[in-house]
């Protein structure tokens, strides 16, 4: 019988030792008032009233024991570092924070994004157009992500992928009637057109170093040093020598264009290249309607005038969008080859912009749609109005709100509340840095900003991660209610 006694006290003797090892000795239980229900923050201040430790960031009652008297917690002594405080008396105390509403409103800045699940684009780097009217586009995140998307002007991005880019390395595009063809640091990549899915590519050199694509229904078109190469999806490969490094190409039934150092060469039915005499240093190019091609560039007059010009074969201007001065230069023309419509990515210092305009029967060009990305590096509120140049100065005060009655004082009590972010998103906080309000989960803001909102207990928040800017309307303040908990001394 010795030895079972001798057992229960070994094991009675490790249960204790585990629970001083769990349980610090300063480790002390408070227990504090709860007038109703929500989440609670708590935290553990000095006799300076500085936040030395964060007990509860908007927990529920599943975080606490429940007394007779109520919520019961624990402090172990330590400050939000792990570091034991200095002896000294400390005191607990928060908010319960009750009906409390957080709304998106808006997205600013970037015409691109219109919901939280929707891709966001920093930078458009190539499209081409569809039959149907919707574009594929490739770009980059603010993140420096790269991307190949499909987008609809009534229904936003259908589907986007991923695209591993290196550096500024840029990423190529070529679209064919089934699948979008691109060329990155990722190598070879084919997406289908109907949901993004990836495709076999068979055949596609894996150590080619294309400087420009092109496609046309079912075969890709790639400019390498002095060769042009046309691949099928099969893998099927031809070749024909090129005139020159070809900076930009594009691909229509039986005919290939390209152009290097603003002059423009054409290929039809397999005929070596010829020089076409466009009045105009060419960059971009696209076949359109006909036998034509569009292309972006500048005029041939002293001041080099951005343009925007469809030709024919033989170099003639048959019309020109020419910008006014001020509007952003013409970068990327994309041309339909069914109809007269041409769509043109413009861009000028902080403004990316992309059109799809249309021949109307006065004979000028009638815009479709548009969409923008704006930088916003100092965005706020200006006169009541989100605004991407805000006036800089000293950052804008806190909030303070009048909160509802308190049941377990009587008193009308105030909060004043500022705007952090950081890795787990953006929070409204106490001046002293207790979380209220969750506002977002986003991890890559890099800048807020608060006002008032439309009714006494609310205020507006903008947040911006450099690609775009978001709106929120948080209502319900006043249903935050003021928490003792108490206090506790430590000892040395």
């Amino acid at each position: 019988m010795a030895l079972p006694r001798l057992c229960a006290f070994a094991l009675a003797f490790v249960f204790a030792v585990s629970l001083l090892q769990a349980a610090p000795p300063e480790t002390q239980e408070v227990a504090f008032a709860v007038p109703g229900q929500g989440l609670i923050t708590l935290g553990v201040f000095n006799k300076a009233g500085k936040l030395v430790r964060i007990l509860h960031a908007m927990d529920d009652e599943e975080a606490f024991r429940i007394g007779l008297n109520g919520y019961i917690t624990q402090w172990d002594g330590c400050d939000d570092a792990g570091q034991k405080v200095p002896a000294g008396r400390y005191f607990l105390r928060g908010y319960l924070i009750g009906d409390v509403a957080v709304e998106g409103e808006a997205f600013h800045f970037n015409d691109w994004v219109s919901s939280a699940d929707s891709p966001v684009p920093r930078r458009i780097e190539d499209f081409a157009m569809l039959p149907g009217g919707d574009l594929v586009l490739t770009g980059r995140t603010a993140a420096g992500q790269g991307f190949c998307a499909r987008y609809s002007n009534e229904k936003g991005f259908l589907w986007s992928r991923e695209i591993e880019s290196v550096g500024a390395s840029s990423i190529l595009l070529a679209v064919t009637s089934r699948v979008a063809v691109t060329h990155s640091t990722q190598g070879w990549l084919a997406f289908s057109l109907d949901d993004g899915s990836n495709m076999p590519l068979a055949g596609f050199p894996v150590d080619s170093r294309p400087t420009a694509l092109a496609a046309d229904n079912e075969c890709v078109t790639f400019s390498e040093g002095d060769v042009i190469k046309t691949l099928t999806l099969d893998g099927v490969t031809s070749q024909a020598p090129a005139p020159a490094r070809f900076e930009n190409l594009a691909a229509a039934e039986n005919a290939v264009a390209g152009s290097a150092a603003g002059a423009v060469w054409i290929s039809t039915t397999g005929e070596p290249f010829a020089k076409i005499p466009v009045p105009a240093n060419a960059a971009s190019l696209s076949f359109g309607e006909g036998k034509t091609l569009w292309f972006s560039g500048a005029s041939m007059d002293p001041d080099a005038s951005p343009v925007v010009a469809q030709a024919n074969f033989e170099g003639g201007i048959l019309r020109a969008l020419v910008p006014k001065p001020g509007d952003p230069r013409p970068v990327l023309v994309r041309a339909s080859r069914t109809s007269d419509v041409f769509s043109v990515l413009e861009e000028s210092p902080g403004l990316q912009r992309l059109r799809v305009l249309s021949r109307n029967p006065e004979g000028g060009w009638s815009i479709e749609w548009e969409r923008s990305i704006q930088d916003a590096p100092a965005f706020g509120f200006v006169d009541g109005q989100a605004s991407a140049n805000a006036i800089v100065g000293p950052p804008p005060a806190p909030l303070r709100f009048r909160l509802d009655e308190n049941p377990l004082t009587g008193k009308h009590d105030e909060v004043t509340l500022q705007a952090a972010f950081g890795p787990d998103g953006v929070q409204l906080t106490t001046a002293d840095g207790l979380p209220l309000v969750t506002v977002s989960h986003s991890p890559d803001i890099q800048r807020v900003a608060i006002q008032r909102g439309p009714a006494p207990d609310s205020l507006r928040l903008l947040q911006g991660n450099g690609a775009v800017v978001e709106e929120y309307l948080v209502q319900g303040l006043r249903h935050i209610t003021p928490l003792t908990a108490g206090e506790v001394v430590i000892s040395k």
